[in-house]
């Protein structure tokens, strides 16, 4: 046997006796412990992200503390297209429409909203896409449509209804008439407009008898003018760009219920104009697309 061997371990064995072999003991702070707790699961959750993308489900169960950070923004592109591009004008929206459309694009037409949005990445029922990426026909309503709609149905002064009459009169081809005059000129409705006389008559009739009593009370209220007042009054427009001009009837009605009398127009059958002029809208919208994808009537929500 060695002697250096024997030697050596007669001194370990007298070291364990006094225990002088074992090192004082580390504390470790708890942000180190934390930080690597922290860095496993930063790993776990990589893996397990990168594993769900290659699954058709495409779910995963992190922590509420986790937060994901897109990294797009650092790439030469961006994965897939998606934005929303919008406009007043039927050719610029079939133009972008049919740029940029993906598998499944369809254009949706809301007739009653006055509206189209096409859905450029609606994609296929074996691979359905975002629908992220969209274009947006929001047409706007011409200076002459929106002053007339500023109007209807509002009770107005007889010097806004004057000066109403006066700044569309020509620009909207306007003319008058009423029952009894078919013919106004637009000087004599401006001038019957200003000077407007409301005249009141009150009747009352009283009986008294031996057993009983009746009264009755009539009042009569009429509004005059030098000049016939027109009561019928045809505004012609376009309504929309792209649209093409309509004739709106309006009624005059004189309200004498206060100091001075308020006008009001409306316009007739307001609500078959609406429908017409959403219906001319999906023809406008049907035509530019040119088949290059399905254009149906309604409207589209992604569902959450």
């Amino acid at each position: 046997m060695d002697p250096q061997a024997d030697n050596n371990n007669t001194a370990t064995a007298e070291l364990l006796q006094t225990g002088a072999a074992f090192a004082p003991a580390v504390n470790i702070p708890d942000a180190f412990i934390k930080a690597l707790e922290e860095g496993q699961e930063i790993t776990a959750a990589h893996l397990a992200t990168t594993a769900a993308l290659d699954q058709p489900g495409a779910v995963i169960s992190l922590p509420e503390h986790f937060k994901l950070h897109d990294l797009e923004a650092f790439l030469p592109q961006r994965r897939r297209a998606r934005g929303k591009m919008t406009t007043a004008y039927v050719q610029p929206f079939a133009d972008y429409t049919t740029a940029y459309a993906g598998p499944g694009a369809v254009v949706f037409v809301n007739a009653d909203e006055m509206s189209a949005t096409g859905v450029l990445d609606l994609g296929t029922v074996e691979k359905p896409g975002h629908a992220g990426n969209l274009a947006v026909l929001s047409p706007k309503k011409t200076a002459a449509y929106a002053a007339l709609c500023s109007v209807n149905g509002q009770a107005k002064s007889q010097q806004a209804l004057a000066e109403f009459f006066e700044d569309w009169g020509v620009l909207a081809a306007m003319t008058f008439a009423n029952e009894q005059t078919p013919s106004i000129t637009h000087a004599q409705a401006l001038a019957a407009i200003r000077r407007i006389t409301i005249e009141s008559a009150r009747k009352v009739d009283n009986e008294e008898k031996a057993l009983s009593a009746s009264r009755t009370a009539f009042e009569s209220v009429a509004a005059t003018s030098a000049e016939p007042i027109p009561t019928v009054i045809s505004f012609v427009c376009q309504p929309y760009a792209d649209l093409k001009p309509r004739n709106f009837m309006l009624r005059l009605s004189i309200l004498t219920t206060g100091d001075k009398p308020a006008l009001v127009l409306r316009i007739q059958n307001l609500e078959t104009h609406i429908e017409q002029m959403g219906g001319e809208l999906a023809g406008l919208v049907h035509d530019a697309m040119k088949g290059a994808m399905p254009v149906l009537l309604g409207s589209y929500a992604k569902a959450s």
